[in-house]
């Protein structure tokens, strides 16, 4: 009899010992999930700002200048450097080069206005005449572009009129860029003050 008290006493200790332990493993498996949810919740909000993030940078980079307005003095893609001449005259120095596989001229009038054309160094045919302008640079307010933007107007004139190029240094100069297709860009430098000091266009071929 003491024996089946004692087997009966053993079986409710054990029935009480499972409760708590579900009861536990209920606790553990809803904090789980509140933790599992908790955890999904932050995931989606970082996404979510992630995507905000850059939404905002693609729209502060974004900008709606037309590709004429990669014309100075009418100087630009499409042109060749006997149009350049045949505007400007003779420059006032002829720099040659030919390196890293493209050969060409540099046309320079007065230190003030820079053209360049060139093509590939192993392209013999293209005599320096019909050589295709891909850049410049203008450092003085006697030319403009299609909308008179030119050295000393403000940076805040050209994003106002066409949004914010992307904004870069380089060697010490900041800049706003303008880029287009075929690897086209046009770049506004400016002063401490926000003028503009320097407009370069490059391309590539």
């Amino acid at each position: 009899m003491e024996t089946l008290k004692k087997l009966q006493a053993g079986i409710l200790i054990c029935v009480a010992n499972i409760r708590n332990m579900r009861k536990k493993i209920g606790l553990y498996s809803i904090n789980g999930l509140r933790n599992g949810v908790n955890g999904l919740k932050k995931g989606i909000l970082a996404i979510v700002a992630f995507c905000i993030m850059f939404l905002m940078a693609s729209i502060c980079s974004a900008h709606w200048m037309p590709e004429s307005e990669m014309y100075v003095g009418g100087i630009g893609p499409g042109c060749t450097m006997s149009y350049v001449e045949s505007i400007y005259g003779e420059p006032t120095h002829r720099n040659w080069f030919n390196t890293d596989g493209v050969r060409g001229v540099t046309y320079n009038y007065g230190n003030e206005f820079f053209v360049t054309g060139r093509t590939w160094s192993n392209d013999r045919m293209t005599k320096e005449n019909d050589l295709p302008v891909v850049g410049y640079r203008l450092l003085a307010n006697n030319l403009s572009t299609p909308s008179g933007f030119t050295v000393g107007v403000p940076i805040k004139t050209v994003a106002g009129m066409y949004g914010w190029g992307r904004k870069f240094q380089y060697r010490g100069k900041l800049g706003y860029t303008y880029e287009f297709p075929y690897e086209r860009s046009m770049t506004f430098y400016v002063d401490s003050y926000g003028n503009i000091n320097e407009i370069a266009l490059g391309t590539d071929f």
